[in-house]
């Protein structure tokens, strides 16, 4: 069987164990802690020598980058999914368009989260500035995320959730747990509610819904 390497609080996990469980791909989840470092002991090293979370193991096979990932299992699978059509190359371009971009523009969301919530419990000093860049390189983020990649649309590429949207979700989440205001991004707010409600996603959520009910009780995500 299938072995899915993840912390749950990894967005990039998350994206990754909803999408199998979407697929009704049969897996056992071999959760680790980063925060325990426990992606850098030798068994998992010798897994994954970058120590990067998540990884898959389908036999003797690795499978890094959870995008990667996603799109393997597809392939290697022949699934027929509107996750990630095969049989639709212009849609496969436009769900790849997105998640090439999403590594240096909405992964940008995780230095806001960590400089708020993360480096006050290291005891790491954030500096004014950074930080005050940091929330400006997310609202870019989040404006041309609203005024273009939903524009006159219900999901990242057209009408059909696809695999573009539950990595965006997954990392945006994150945001959650720092109290952030969604509401200033009302396509973007709605957009977030139709596909966190997807129960494979809402599900892969359960543990980081603890930390934004702690963190966030009035969060309109956890009522």
């Amino acid at each position: 069987m299938i072995k899915l390497y993840i912390d749950w609080i990894s967005q990039p996990s998350r994206a990754v164990k909803a999408v199998l469980d979407i697929l009704k791909v049969p897996h056992e989840v071999k959760a680790l802690k980063i925060q325990f470092d426990e992606h850098k002991s030798p068994d998992f090293t010798a897994i994954h020598p970058l120590q990067q979370l998540p990884v898959l193991q389908d036999g003797d096979f690795i499978v890094a980058e959870s995008h990667n990932i996603m799109r393997y299992i597809i392939k290697q699978r022949n699934i027929s999914t509107n996750l990630y059509p095969l049989t639709d190359i212009r849609q496969q371009t436009r769900i790849d368009q997105y998640l090439d971009y999403h590594h240096t523009n909405t992964r940008r969301c995780l230095h806001l989260y960590h400089s708020v919530l993360i480096s006050p419990i290291k005891g790491e000093k954030v500096f004014p500035e950074v930080l005050e860049k940091e929330r400006q390189d997310v609202a870019k983020v989040f404006s041309y995320f609203e005024n273009n990649w939903l524009k006159g649309k219900n999901y990242i590429c057209g009408d059909q959730v696809t695999l573009a949207d539950i990595s965006a979700c997954s990392e945006m989440m994150q945001l959650d747990m720092i109290k952030f205001d969604f509401q200033k991004y009302p396509l973007t707010n709605a957009w977030l509610h139709r596909v966190i409600r997807i129960p494979e996603v809402h599900q892969a959520h359960n543990v980081a819904f603890k930390i934004i009910k702690k963190q966030n009780p009035s969060s309109d995500f956890v009522k």
